[in-house]
């Protein structure tokens, strides 16, 4: 089979290599349908490990894919299934895993792509309990964005944020993957949402998801523009996942008793 292979820091390439045999009792092989791109991605691509890593390793870290085969003790799934790839290899065991929470899991073995060899590739046999059923209605590309991209989203927003129909909700670069994810979950709440964006295409972009004000930080100072918007009052939640560039004006604009939640820093993390 052909697998997506890192092979050193900014070296990529197609390889072939032996195909899995048969899924073990507890897990199912899953024929990849479409693999999505994160920052995890870029991070890895550019040697930015946060763990040492035996290289040449395949990437993908957030994929969905078709269930060609299931092993005998998996129930609940089947094949010819569309199903989404939890992108951490946890342990299934601690109590973190055991209550359905495996981003709280005490012994994970990697991230997928990242530590691990990943998604990018043809078939990969997998525990049948890090896999998510689609829904009817569901492709396969859709599907392969919701374990990070939309999940994350979800998590921060409603797990963490609590964020709440009526609220007015600050998404820092709404032209990304989880920036424009969190305007369409933010929106179908029935929350206001305020977004930051660089370029005039991307605002028109985040106008057509559903934001209700775009502001290009390239010309305007966002905490100015929200005192404006809010009359001063501020913001109930913040979406922070730039890092330096945004955290001070992320704190600036919050409301007495707002919520900020943060998943990543693609600016650092320091000034």
């Amino acid at each position: 089979m052909r697998a997506l292979v890192i092979k050193g820091a900014r070296d990529v390439g197609v390889i072939e290599t032996d195909a899995p045999g048969a899924p073990a009792d507890d897990e199912v092989q899953v024929r990849i349908g479409a693999v999505a791109l994160n920052h995890i991605d870029v991070w890895g691509w550019r040697g930015m490990a946060f763990a040492k890593r035996v290289l040449p390793i395949v990437a993908g870290a957030e994929a969905a894919g078709e269930i060609a085969a299931c092993g005998k003790d998996v129930t609940g799934l089947s094949k010819g299934q569309i199903v989404s790839l939890y992108g951490a290899k946890t342990c299934g065991t601690c109590a973190g895993c055991v209550e359905g929470r495996d981003n709280f899991c005490e012994d994970v073995q990697g991230i997928y792509g990242f530590h691990i060899d990943g998604f990018a590739r043809e078939l990969i046999n997998i525990p049948a309990r890090l896999v998510v059923g689609a829904p009817r209605g569901v492709d396969v590309i859709a599907a392969a964005c919701a374990p990070v991209t939309f999940g994350c989203v979800e998590h921060m927003l409603f797990d963490n944020a609590k964020l709440k129909g009526g609220e007015i909700i600050l998404v820092h670069a709404g032209g990304s993957g989880i920036g424009s994810a969190a305007i369409q979950m933010a929106k179908s709440i029935g929350a206001t949402v305020i977004t930051t964006v660089g370029s005039d295409e991307k605002m028109e972009a985040a106008v057509k998801l559903g934001a209700d004000h775009v502001i290009n930080y390239k010309e305007d100072r966002f905490e100015g523009v929200i005192r404006k918007l809010t009359k001063k009052k501020g913001i109930d939640v913040v979406f922070e996942h730039v890092g330096v560039d945004t955290w001070a004006g992320s704190m600036f604009v919050l409301k007495r008793g707002g919520r900020l939640v943060t998943c990543g820093s693609t600016t650092g993390i320091m000034a």
